[in-house]
């Protein structure tokens, strides 16, 4: 039943995007039916979906340790990045703001969070064919420019700068309007996102206890940090006036909403993407609590010293 079950899920979870055609969206479409299929993003999504399963099912047939909560929150994580770029979301967020904003939460918190707590690599390389993982991935991963680039772009200053300022730098109007009119840009967009946000949350979410980089007072530090800046932005475009992005049309008023009140939720939503401090905390403390509980239950079954006289 296990075992049918996964492709199951797995035709499921495809189904919309094989079933979309990539394109604009106008006005007169549904979009409850504007699900993408941009190859060069649904291809990749598809390999390291089935990649993941091909290894989570050859551990079992290992009897390698494995959990099935980190398995779904690896295959939640893929799926925000599907909602994000396949979905009626990407399409709708050339026109409104406050979806653009909402697509963004995902590629930045959501799906890079869910991941790195599912600590993928080892299922994804006992999924990967044998020469495919000997003989590209192992030197890819021991090479020295891979090796500086990561302890580089790792270091908690910098991936937390990075992080916060290139959402703020994308939020500049000049250059969010040519994110949207320009593919190319807008890919750019994303990709730095995505970069930046995996760095980031690795330091934050980084399940390994003990061996982890920072401390998880330090962690609690670093997401009150980066939670200001962003709702400061997120503020400045709620309480402005007039609407500071030209590029969104809010579909000429199709669901009720006009630019400026699309600028304001979308706005509001950035504010409330400051909330990824308080996601961050609860992750943060739940890692924390999950480290101590064995060394408390350890310390329970020490037997006791009675005093002699």
């Amino acid at each position: 039943m296990f075992k049918t079950a996964i492709p199951l899920a797995l035709l499921g979870w495809l189904l919309p995007i094989l079933a979309g055609a990539h394109g604009a969206f106008q006005e007169k479409d549904n979009f409850w039916f504007a699900w993408q299929f941009t190859p060069s993003l649904a291809i990749p999504l598809i390999l390291i979906t089935l990649v993941y399963l091909r290894g989570w099912q050859k551990r079992k047939r290992q009897r390698k340790p494995f959990s099935a909560l980190k398995a779904g929150s690896f295959l939640s994580g893929v799926s925000c990045f599907v909602l994000a770029l396949q979905s009626p979301i990407e399409p709708l967020s050339e026109h409104f703001l406050f979806v653009h904003q909402l697509e963004h939460m995902l590629l930045r918190v959501f799906g890079p969070l869910l991941i790195i707590l599912a600590m993928p690599v080892p299922v994804l390389l006992a999924g990967l064919p044998s020469q495919l993982r000997h003989k590209v991935f192992a030197p890819l991963i021991r090479h020295r420019i891979t090796k500086t680039l990561y302890r580089f772009f790792s270091q908690p200053l910098i991936a937390s700068v990075l992080f916060v300022g290139t959402m703020i730098f994308w939020q500049i109007p000049s250059v969010h309007d040519a994110s949207v009119k320009n593919e190319f840009v807008h890919d750019l967009m994303h990709f730095s996102m995505i970069v930046t946000s995996f760095f980031f949350w690795w330091l934050i979410a980084d399940p390994r206890g003990s061996h982890a980089r920072l401390s998880y007072a330090l962690r609690l530090v670093i997401l009150w940090a980066v939670t200001v800046p962003e709702a400061l932005a997120g503020a400045y475009i709620t309480l402005a006036k007039s609407p500071l992005y030209r590029v969104y049309d809010a579909l000429n008023g199709r669901f009720s909403l006009d630019r400026l009140l699309d600028q304001q939720l979308g706005g509001i939503l950035m504010w409330n993407d400051a909330m990824i401090g308080v996601i961050g905390m609860a992750v943060v403390f739940l890692l924390w609590i999950q480290e101590e509980r064995p060394s408390k239950v350890a310390l329970a079954k020490q037997p006791q010293r009675t005093a002699h006289p």
